[in-house]
């Protein structure tokens, strides 16, 4: 998969293989610098960057110009994208991300960037059998559905559950509010399915639910950020999802981006049952308003809805 920041141009590096029969003298000097320490020696200043490499300010603007970069910022939001892939916690990211002096506004522009590029990346790298593959799983009326996430990826997981309910009976949420992950193992099934969601850091829980699900005969579906999670080893299907960030936290937009997706599939699949189960909700819906609407036996006037 493409870093979350890389685009058709490509990396830095290999930005600086096609254009280096182009570049002058200093520009040579200072691409064989940054080619050393690629990306750490983006995280600093044009101007400070300029004074390690014994190059000017006008020099390194010039340079990525000419490699085809908006600007030296375009450039340094690759190189922060690429080092805090690298790093497993928020405080480990801290550093990288919130170290720099940027403006409220560049913290605007910059999650944008990220998320759009998470996007980006998350539907390029796309495993469109491994994504269809779930879909249709999930679409199948035998079974169960289980929803597992842990902490940040919690309110993903309750999204997803909450709409997969819309489109199938047997979805369960295994999280907050929840009966435990624990207690629901009793009674897994071989026509069950657990939809993990992994994102670093890689809680052992998750892992160990995997397992009990495998060994009763369910089958396993992750959505998770890496190929080598542990729980993507377990899993029958996984699909991946960058999360970079401008901030020290990952972003959940692709993550997001990714259920909307798995959603719409299953409502297509089940298109006519979808339809009357909707139907079915408005007419609950209106029934419990109506309920609500009352006050021990004095009907409540509902508010006209113009």
């Amino acid at each position: 998969m493409k870093s979350s920041l890389q685009t058709s141009e490509g990396l830095l590096p290999e930005r600086l293989a096609r254009q280096g029969a182009g570049l002058t003298a200093s520009e040579r000097a200072l691409a064989e610098a940054l080619e050393r320490d690629y990306p750490h020696a983006l995280l600093e200043s044009a101007t400070s960057l300029a004074a390690r490499t014994g190059t000017s300010a006008s020099t390194v603007v010039r340079l990525f110009a000419k490699l085809g970069y908006g600007s030296y910022a375009e450039a340094q939001r690759e190189a922060r994208a690429e080092v805090t892939a690298l790093l497993q916690t928020a405080g480990q990211r801290a550093p990288v991300t919130i170290g720099t002096r940027r403006s409220l506004q560049q913290c605007v522009d910059d999650a944008l960037l990220h998320d759009q590029h998470n996007i980006s990346a998350t539907r390029d790298g796309l495993d469109m059998a491994a994504f269809e593959a779930i879909a249709n799983r999930l679409a199948q009326e035998k079974g169960r559905v289980f929803v597992l996430a842990q902490i940040n990826s919690a309110p993903v997981a309750a999204w997803l559950a909450l709409h997969l309910n819309m489109c199938r009976p047997g979805v369960h949420e295994l999280g907050a509010g929840a009966v435990a992950a624990t207690d629901q193992l009793l009674w897994v099934q071989p026509d069950d399915v657990l939809l993990a969601f992994s994102i670093r850091r890689y809680a052992s829980g998750p892992v160990k639910v995997a397992q009990r699900f495998r060994e009763a005969g369910g089958q396993v579906l992750t959505l998770t950020d890496s190929a080598s999670a542990p729980l993507a080893l377990l899993a029958h299907e996984r699909i991946l999802v960058r999360t970079s960030n401008a901030s020290p936290f990952d972003s959940y937009t692709a993550a997001f981006f990714l259920c909307n997706a798995l959603v719409s599939a299953v409502a297509q699949l089940r298109h006519e049952v979808v339809s009357e189960a909707l139907k079915r909700r408005d007419t609950l819906w209106k029934d419990v308003e109506d309920q609500q609407l009352i006050v021990g036996e004095t009907p409540v006037r509902r508010p006209s809805r113009k």
